[in-house]
């Protein structure tokens, strides 16, 4: 860890509030743990406070927004939040690149103006500290211009840019963003590849899975919506979006095989809600359970998966409930994509509803113990210690050649 480095500042996507598993909380408790951290919230827009202004988050935010309360409150040990005191124009449907380009920056100096005043309430020095920035790329392109700080580092955990949100500007800005970093960090090989298209410091340093909760050799009651269910049970644990799940590979897999019980834990989205899949009688939709309650479901199924759709948003995905699964003990098939290779010989990797088919009807033979115990370790492995590790290698080299 280097003296030079005073703080670290976490530009987030994900407010803190909402308190959802994400990799720039895990990341940014992990910095705590050796610097004080200030995780930063998304500036809200116009069309946020539009569709927020009855809801008590909502009218919190718009204070905060106006300046109105404290803006950088204490969150835990050695680390605060911060919200912006500014409102964005919502500018993502311009096509005027030359009027978006000007917004977006009046929008980026508004947010770093705020940042600097929290910064300054901690009576930390903006050159001193070093920026994590969790894909905010519209807002990455002015780190150094407004904040410069000792070091910018830019952070991939999605391929953002194939969402229809991003897309349009995302395309061409978030290649700019990539390259004004000083480094890039990625949760898998294939978006450090795309990073390194971009930038030459791009480097793959894996993800991490909060497994404590998950532990295999303990026995869970088993919940009683679950114990209803005839075996074998295949089963998902996730959100359920047809954005990233293939909801006609559920149905094939669950009509050609009538006798499987293909059980969906999580909460569901429009498409999910009105598919086929509802009126198949062997398919189970037991809803949005809380983090801590997933062990108990998880060790009831005999077969976990992860239907993820192939396609250009979930290629270079890293599946963080592969670890869950692999934590728990429980065989694992998954859709074949460039990250999960990782994960062999622990999964059982597949392609469409055949291939499906075969890695489930393997994945139901008996365990054995050693390899068993072999997927458990390689999911322990997978640490934000470990993530956080190789960061500050790259922050020091960088450092030191300076």
């Amino acid at each position: 860890m280097s003296e030079n480095v005073e703080a670290y500042i976490v530009i987030a996507q994900q407010e803190w509030a909402l308190n959802l598993g994400s990799n720039a909380r895990n990341l940014a408790v992990e910095f705590s743990k050796t610097k004080p951290v200030l995780y930063v919230n998304p500036a809200i827009d116009i069309n946020s406070i539009l569709k927020q202004i009855n809801t008590p988050h909502g009218k919190q935010r718009i204070k905060l927004a106006l300046g109105i309360g404290e803006n950088t409150v204490k969150a835990g040990e050695n680390l605060w939040v911060h919200t912006p005191a500014t409102i964005s124009y919502s500018i993502n449907w311009l096509k005027n690149l030359s009027l978006y380009d000007t917004l977006n920056e009046r929008n980026g100096k508004g947010f770093f103006n705020s940042l600097k005043k929290g910064i300054k309430s901690l009576g930390w020095n903006p050159q001193k500290v070093v920026v994590l920035n969790d894909s905010q790329m519209f807002t990455a392109l002015f780190t150094k211009k407004y904040l410069q700080p000792l070091l910018s580092f830019y952070y991939i955990r999605d391929n953002l840019i194939e969402h229809p949100y991003f897309k349009f500007h995302g395309s061409r800005v978030e290649p700019k963003a990539i390259e004004m970093a000083d480094a890039v960090f990625a949760n898998s090989a294939y978006l450090a590849d795309y990073a390194r298209n971009h930038n030459d410091i791009s480097l793959d340093i894996g993800q991490g899975c909060e497994t404590d909760i998950y532990q295999a050799d303990f026995t869970y009651t088993e919940p009683e919506d679950l114990a209803k269910i005839p075996h074998p049970r295949i089963g998902y644990a996730g959100l359920l979006t047809s954005e990233r799940l293939d909801i006609q590979l559920l149905i094939d897999i669950a009509e050609t095989s009538p006798d499987w019980q293909i059980v969906l834990i999580g909460p569901e989205e429009t498409v999910f809600e009105h598919s086929r899949l509802h009126s198949i009688k062997n398919v189970h939709f037991l809803g949005a359970k809380k983090p801590s309650q997933l062990p108990a479901y998880m060790q009831y199924l005999d077969v976990c998966m992860n239907p993820q759709l192939l396609n250009a948003l979930t290629i270079g995905n890293y599946p963080r409930k592969i670890d869950e699964y692999l934590a728990m003990g429980k065989p694992t098939v998954a859709t074949d994509t460039p990250a999960m290779k990782m994960f062999l010989p622990h999964v059982e990797l597949a392609m469409g509803k055949e291939g499906y088919k075969q890695a489930i009807e393997k994945a139901l033979l008996p365990q054995n113990a050693s390899a068993r115990n072999a997927a458990i370790e390689c999911a322990k492995g997978h640490t934000w210690e470990a993530c956080v590790k190789q960061i500050y290698t790259i922050q020091n080299q960088l450092l030191n050649s300076n």
